[in-house]
């Protein structure tokens, strides 16, 4: 025997005063008004799971566990022939409670009726009338001495390539007894050909958190957090990740005694989980589903398990993951890539797959392969398609990809995905040419794109600049804008900057006051420290400035021809050449 644990106090408000370890059976509560007096008039109970133990072992797994492709024998509960009724396993009706699994059977390591709910009691034990406490083998893994033992076994041929089935389990032991040496077991332990496991008959036990090689147990899911009779360092024993596996454990109080709301008696359990494994058609393989009290026979632990769930299908998926991630394949865009998956790796599996949609012709896909062989030993094969870009404008397409399986037992299974085809819509960048005065220090650049596939960058120059760019303003220049989309596409267009700088002398003025070319204009020309001199055709100055402002009419002086020396304030450079003044506008 383990060292003694501190007993538990009965929590349900009205109850006599003192401690406990166990309660009479729950039947016999509801059967006498010393409860009801207890708890108060008027208490209304909530909707509340209903066990029920009128049915043999054997009756429970033929009529109501096994589902779907599955033939049941050889049934038997702890050893022997399960044809009597046990107070251990019994059927439950979970539709108005929170328990997550509509119907099925349930075992237990005290009666069944134990489960029904509301939550009344933080620690309850209702013994079975013929407790079995020879250990289980195969749940040494989790403790040494055993009590209460509840194991029922049977064989099944599979019609499929895989077995599964829902189940919960919950114990009393929540939330108290958390990380401590006092650990309800419980294991589905399978055995049979392809099976190669550390238990009895090379069995695995399929009762496993999910993705992991970690039983399911009150040391391994739970709220997180130790008990109050618990150390965390047993739970990291257990999994080093124990505390993440929280997200599987539901916390069952019942916050109101004297009007209860809960619907299930245990203090706590996981969510649905499944159970499954890969297994060859036609073959025999033998499951024990067994649960024990862990060192003393208190407080009860259940495992339910989901009416005709446990069933054998040979099952197929088909899976696509398209460029985007949003299941949209566009035409000349990348690739999907299919994938198909077996749950089974024994033999290779030769899959036939078939496309098909609206409007959508075999030209339409490239690389649309119509059988893929899963090689044994692989539980899955992947190739890539494409659309091909017809140019045509089509607009969406519903493209339905059908894999069919058929097992070496006749069973044939399929599975579709679906993928949207769209057409290619051709970029068009935008953008504008820049005119300025010369009195910019930059110029923000700015492109515009239209089409092409989701979400398009735009970048400038050979050293991808984003958008929008600003460019030098003070000198002239060609620059690129790149822009890109997620076909992915590429497609550019270039911008001219003229910026106004370059000087440019006329040679010719007309200053007769008509608005029209009366003064003499330099463009380009810097507004400040640029000087200009006009000399007549003997080399008299006749105008300078040391600032010009383009403002100069040759104000009284005839027309004719004269000479001017320019320097631009700016870039210092000396232009030189012949000014024509005409009044008249005529030469």
């Amino acid at each position: 025997m383990k060292s003694w644990r501190p007993p538990l106090t009965l929590t349900a408000a009205g109850t006599l005063p003192g401690t406990f370890h166990s309660i009479m059976p729950r039947s016999s509560l509801r059967l006498s008004g010393t409860l009801f007096a207890l708890l108060g008039t008027g208490a209304a109970f909530a909707q509340m799971l209903v066990p029920t133990n009128n049915a043999s072992p054997q009756q429970l797994v033929q009529t109501m566990l096994s589902g779907q492709g599955i033939s049941v024998s050889n049934v038997t509960f702890n050893g022997q022939p399960a044809t009597a009724i046990n107070d251990q396993v019994g059927s439950f009706n979970g539709v108005q409670s929170n328990i997550g699994l509509d119907s099925g059977i349930v075992i237990c390591t005290g009666k069944v009726e134990m489960i029904e709910g509301p939550n009344m009691f933080s620690g309850t034990t209702v013994s079975p009338a013929s407790p079995n406490n020879t250990a289980d083998p195969d749940l040494a893994f989790a403790v040494a001495t055993q009590r209460c033992v509840a194991a029922l076994e049977f064989d099944f041929i599979p019609s499929g390539d895989s077995v599964r089935f829902r189940f919960v389990f919950g114990s009393e032991e929540y939330p108290e007894y958390v990380c401590s040496q006092f650990n309800d077991a419980f294991g589905f332990f399978l055995s049979g050909p392809g099976i190669n496991g550390p238990f009895s008959n090379q069995a695995v036990n399929l009762a496993v958190v999910p993705g992991t090689n970690v039983p399911v147990a009150i040391n391994t899911v739970n709220p997180g957090t130790a008990g109050a009779f618990g150390t965390p360092s047993r739970c990291a024993a257990a999994d080093p990740n124990w505390q993440s596996n929280s997200i599987y454990y539901v916390d069952n109080p019942e916050p109101n005694p004297f009007n209860p709301t809960t619907t299930v008696e245990l203090d706590g359990f996981t969510v649905p989980l499944t159970a499954h494994a890969a297994v060859q058609c036609g073959q025999t393989y033998h499951i024990k589903m067994v649960i024990a009290h862990g060192g003393d026979a208190g407080l009860d632990s259940a495992v339910l398990i989901e009416a005709g769930s446990f069933s054998s299908t040979s099952g197929i998926a088909v899976s696509a993951s398209t460029p985007r991630n949003d299941g949209t394949l566009t035409e000349g865009c990348g690739e999907a890539v299919i994938t198909v998956t077996r749950p089974s790796t024994t033999g290779d599996a030769a899959v036939q797959l078939a496309y098909a949609g609206p409007g959508i012709t075999a030209g339409d896909l490239q690389g649309a392969l119509a059988q893929v062989t899963i090689p044994d030993g692989a539980a899955h094969i992947s190739f890539p398609i494409a659309a091909v870009r017809d140019g045509q404008a089509e607009g969406a397409e519903l493209l339905t990809i059908t894999a069919t399986y058929t097992s070496p037992c006749g069973y044939s299974v399929s599975d579709t995905v679906q993928l949207t085809l769209l057409d290619y819509t051709p970029m068009q960048l935008a953008t504008e040419e820049q005119w300025l005065h010369c009195d910019r220090d930059s110029v923000l650049l700015e492109a515009q794109a239209t089409g092409g596939l989701g979400y398009i960058t735009i970048a400038w120059g050979g050293n991808m600049q984003p958008d929008p760019f600003y460019a030098p303003g003070m000198e002239d220049g060609t620059y690129t804008a790149t822009a890109t989309d997620q076909c992915p596409e590429h497609i550019q267009v270039q911008v001219l900057v003229h910026s106004g700088c370059t000087v440019w002398v006329p040679n010719v003025i007309t200053p007769n006051n008509d608005g029209v070319n009366d003064a003499w204009v330099i463009s380009g020309l810097a507004r400040s420290g640029s000087s200009v001199k006009v000399f007549n055709r003997w080399g008299n100055l006749v105008y300078s400035s040391a600032n010009y402002a383009n403002n100069w009419k040759a104000k009284d002086l005839p027309d004719g021809t004269y000479f001017y020396e320019v320097i631009d304030g700016r870039s210092g450079k000396q232009l030189t050449g012949h000014l024509t003044v005409l009044r008249n506008g005529r030469p």
